[in-house]
């Protein structure tokens, strides 16, 4: 029943990702949610659900909302596109060389990049995916990653924080944010998470 509700909130106006924890009896409702909405109304949704499809009554209170500024798609199921596929990317050299392979424009790129000085291991994946976008593509601007990081609930989520830098101006333009579910792969899940924050840029 958790994962069928799950899937039903995450139809919700304004929710990014939810995780149900509990069986028949739900003990709590990690909701992270875009800038869009209230609050407040996505509790009175998140209740609306469950009385209608589940004929259930949910205390507010096991409801919690992580808001953020969100340019992802509310589906966060992998990433894939005609413009740019993920072959794959991984770390070698005791994690200190991340190697990417892309599908863009059905010519296939592979890079390799080595950490810098002090560079943790998630910031280097996240950083390869984004300089091989920087280098391939024409953003209007420069992408820098500002921070990835999880959020663990009975599901770990990765966010990845991306911003886009105007060189011409000397300013910040926007922040975009990704996110995917962790199953076992962490620089997968870093790099599609990456992908997915700035997947409207490529698109537009």
């Amino acid at each position: 029943m958790s994962r069928e509700m799950e899937d039903m909130i995450k139809e919700l106006e304004g929710v990014v990702s939810c995780t149900v924890t509990g069986g028949k009896e739900i003990d709590e409702i990690h909701i992270i949610a875009d800038k869009k909405r209230d609050p407040k109304r996505i509790v009175r949704d998140v209740e609306t659900v469950f009385l209608v499809h589940n004929d259930q009554k949910i205390d507010h209170k096991k409801i919690s909302i992580a808001r953020i500024r969100s340019n992802i798609s509310k589906n966060i199921s992998e990433f894939s596109s005609n413009r740019v596929e993920l072959i794959t990317v991984y770390t070698e050299n005791n994690r200190s060389c991340c190697t990417v392979k892309m599908l863009i424009d059905d010519q296939e790129v592979e890079e390799h990049f080595e950490a810098q000085l002090g560079e943790k291991i998630e910031k280097l994946i996240a950083r390869a995916i984004i300089d091989m976008l920087n280098k391939y593509f024409d953003l209007g601007g420069q992408l820098l990653v500002e921070d990835i990081f999880t959020i663990k609930g009975k599901e770990e989520l990765v966010i990845a924080q991306i911003s886009k830098f105007d060189k011409d101006r000397n300013r910040l333009e926007e922040k975009l944010v990704g996110a995917v579910y962790l199953e076992n792969n962490i620089t997968l899940a870093i790099a599609k998470a990456c992908l997915k924050a700035v997947n409207r840029k490529l698109y537009r």
